[in-house]
């Protein structure tokens, strides 16, 4: 029975879903957020060289990360961790992306 209220629920989360049909969406990092970090650096006892390398730190992370990590929403999240299956069909849509059908198929 749990499993049945665990999939009603999540088919009503994900009809109210606050992301607009948007499962996932590669992350965002803008100059807010690296100036919130430069913030909590300047509360920090380090040496200005430091603070300067950590901020190049940051910022090549920052970069680096948009081209490798996505948010998604909490049901599709949780509906991969339910189903590996799906995650590995997933997969399989991935690497096979742009590849032409066979003919007849």
């Amino acid at each position: 029975m749990g499993d049945i209220l665990d999939e009603v629920t999540a088919l009503i989360r994900c009809k109210e879903c606050p992301w607009y049909k948007n499962c996932i969406t590669p992350i965002q990092v803008n100059a807010e957020d690296l100036g919130q970090f430069r913030l909590m650096m300047q509360g920090a006892n380090l040496p200005e060289q430091a603070k300067g390398e950590m901020e190049q730190i940051l910022e090549s992370i920052a970069s680096s990360s948009q081209n490798m990590i996505l948010q998604s929403c909490p049901v599709f999240t949780q509906r991969l961790k339910d189903n590996p299956k799906v995650a590995q069909r997933i997969k399989e849509i991935m690497q096979n992306w742009g590849k032409e059908e066979e003919p007849g198929k």
